[in-house]
C-alpha cells in the first residue's frame, strides 16, 4: 500500500506484505501500495511485466485500421498481486483497439519510475499515491479535469488528486478500515447494534467482558496499526484536516491541540484494557489474525485485506465492520476511506490522447475489471461493489455510499514520521509514560520530520 504515504498507502502495503498478509482479494496492492504501499516493491524488468507487443498475439500484431495511426502506450501498473488480471485487461484492450500496442510493466517501483523520467523515457500512464504523491509528481502530470469519467469519480476520491482546482488522477480503488467485529460473539454478548459513540463502545466492551469474551488483541508490536491507522483518526476528524496539519507544520498548532486527540487516547485505552493489557506491545499482526479467526477476540482494527486470510482459517466466521468513534456525537463518527493510489497520465506523452482514451475505456469497463477481475472497491459512483468482495469490503462501500467517511490523514504527515510516532505510543501502552508525555514526544518527532 498504498508516494511515500499512500494506505493502497505505499507504506501500508509494504508493511502488510512484510507481515505476509494476503491482500484483500488482490487489492491490497493498493491497500498495501499505501498501507502503505502495498507490497514490497521490486525492480520491474522485462520478466516482471508484459510487453503486449509481444504477448498480445495476432490482435496486437495486426495492422492499424485504415486511417488510424499506430500508437504504443507504456504503462507501469499497480502490483504483482493482480499481475495476471492486469495483463488480461491489456490484452482485451488491444483486441478491441488493434492500432494500439500496450506495454505493461509490473510492479510499480518509485526508483524505476524516477530513473525512466530522468532518462526521458517516462511511461504514458503510471501510478502515484494521493495528496503528497500527486504534488510530488505534478510537473509530469496531465490535467484530467475534463475527461468524460471525471464526473463519476466518488467525492471522497477527489481531494487526493486535486491541486489548485485541477484534477490529475483516476482512482485505482477505495480502501477503508475500522473495527471489524465477529457478529456471532457480539450476538452472544447481547450487543444488538454496533457502537457509534465512545460511550456505546465502552458499553459493548463491558458486555463482551461480562460474557467472558476478550474484546481485542491489537498488534501494537507493529508500527502501522497504531502509529499510522489508529493515530490518523484525530487528524482526519478535524474540521479542516489539511489546514490543521499545515498549521502543525508551521508551528502554529500542536498535535495536542487536535479536537479529538483525547478521544483517540480513550479508544486506545479501551483496546488495551479490554485486550491484552500492557502485553499488547508484544502482539504481532499474524497473532492477532489467528486469535480473531479462532473466535478468541471480538474485534480487530483493520480493513478488507484481512478477509481472505481469516476466511481461510475459519470459513464459518461471520464478520462486518464499523467506524471507530472518537466522541459521543454519533453524527461525527465516520470511517477512514480513501484512495491509496491513482493512475495518472504523463503530460509529455507522445500518445497523450490515446493514453486518455485508454483510461476512458477502463472506466467504461470498470465493473468487469476493477470490481470483477481486480476485486477492488470502486472509486466511481456508477460502479458497484459486489458480495464477492466480502462483507468487509461491502461494509466499507456502505460507508462510502452514505458519505460517512473521513480521509487518511497520514498521507499528509511528514514523510517517514509514522514509524516514529509509534514509539511513544508503544511506551504509553506499556504504562511507561502518560498522555502528556506521549504527546510531547510525538510533537518533537513531528518537528524533526517537518524540519522545523
Amino acid at each position: 500500500m498504498w508516494g511515500e504515504t499512500s494506505g493502497f498507502h505505499p507504506e501500508w502495503g509494504k508493511a502488510v506484505m512484510k507481515k505476509k498478509a494476503i491482500v484483500w482479494a488482490g487489492a491490497a496492492a493498493l491497500i498495501l501500495s499505501l498501507l502503505a504501499g502495498c507490497a514490497g516493491r521490486q525492480d520491474s524488468g522485462p520478466s516482471a511485466g508484459t510487453s503486449t507487443g509481444t504477448a498480445g498475439g495476432s490482435a496486437a500484431q495486426s495492422a492499424a485500421p485504415q486511417g488510424r495511426e499506430k500508437a504504443e502506450i507504456k504503462i507501469i501498473g499497480i502490483g504483482v498481486e493482480i499481475a495476471e488480471q492486469q495483463k488480461a485487461m491489456v490484452e482485451d484492450y488491444m483486441r478491441e483497439h488493434p492500432h494500439v500496442t500496450v506495454q505493461l510493466d509490473l510492479p510499480h517501483d518509485d526508483t524505476l519510475l524516477k530513473t525512466r523520467f530522468a532518462s526521458g523515457e517516462g511511461p504514458d500512464i503510471f501510478v502515484v499515491p494521493g495528496y503528497n504523491g500527486i504534488a510530488n509528481w505534478l510537473e509530469y502530470l496531465a490535467d484530467l479535469s475534463n475527461e468524460p469519467w471525471m464526473s463519476k469519480v466518488a467525492p471522497l476520491a477527489v481531494p487526493g488528486m486535486t491541486v489548485d482546482g485541477k484534477k490529475y488522477g483516476f482512482p485505482t480503488a477505495v480502501v477503508g478500515y475500522g473495527f471489524i467485529y465477529n457478529k456471532q460473539l457480539f450476538a452472544k454478548a447481547g450487543i444488538e447494534k454496533v457502537p457509534s459513540t465512545l460511550t456505546e463502545l465502552r458499553e459493548a466492551n463491558e458486555k463482551l467482558k461480562a460474557a467472558g469474551i476478550q474484546s481485542y488483541a491489537e498488534p501494537y508490536k507493529e508500527w502501522w496499526p497504531l502509529g499510522q491507522h489508529l493515530f490518523s483518526l484525530p487528524f482526519a476528524y478535524e474540521e479542516d484536516m489539511k489546514a490543521s496539519i499545515d498549521k502543525i507544520n508551521r508551528g502554529e498548532m500542536e498535535v495536542k491541540d487536535l479536537a479529538k486527540i483525547q478521544g483517540f487516547f480513550d479508544v486506545l485505552d479501551m483496546t488495551v484494557e479490554y485486550g491484552k493489557g500492557k502485553e499488547s506491545v508484544g502482539v504481532a499482526y499474524n497473532d492477532q489474525l489467528m486469535a480473531f479467526a479462532a473466535g478468541e477476540v471480538a474485534m480487530i482494527q483493520h480493513g478488507p485485506w484481512v478477509y481472505d486470510p481469516i476466511i481461510k482459517i475459519n470459513p464459518d466466521i461471520e464478520m462486518d465492520v464499523f467506524a471507530i468513534p472518537l466522541s459521543d456525537d454519533p453524527s461525527e463518527t465516520r470511517m477512514p476511506v480513501d484512495v491509496p493510489t491513482y493512475y495518472v497520465v504523463n503530460k509529455n506523452s507522445k500518445y497523450l490522447d490515446e493514453a486518455k482514451k485508454f483510461l476512458t475505456w477502463f472506466h467504461e469497463n470498470g465493473q468487469k475489471y476493477i470490481v470483477g477481475s481486480y476485486r477492488y472497491i470502486p472509486g466511481f459512483t456508477d460502479l458497484e461493489a459486489t458480495p464477492e468482495l466480502g462483507p468487509i469490503a461491502e461494509g466499507v462501500f456502505r460507508y462510502q455510499k452514505e458519505n460517512k467517511t473521513i480521509p487518511w490523514a497520514y498521507t499528509l504527515w511528514p514523510a517517514g514520521s509514522s514509524q516514529e510516532f509509534v514509539k511513544p505510543l508503544q511506551s504509553y501502552v506499556a504504562g511507561m509514560i502518560d498522555r502528556d508525555a506521549a504527546l510531547d514526544e510525538i510533537q518533537k518527532i513531528w518537528n524533526i520530520y517537518a524540519q522545523r
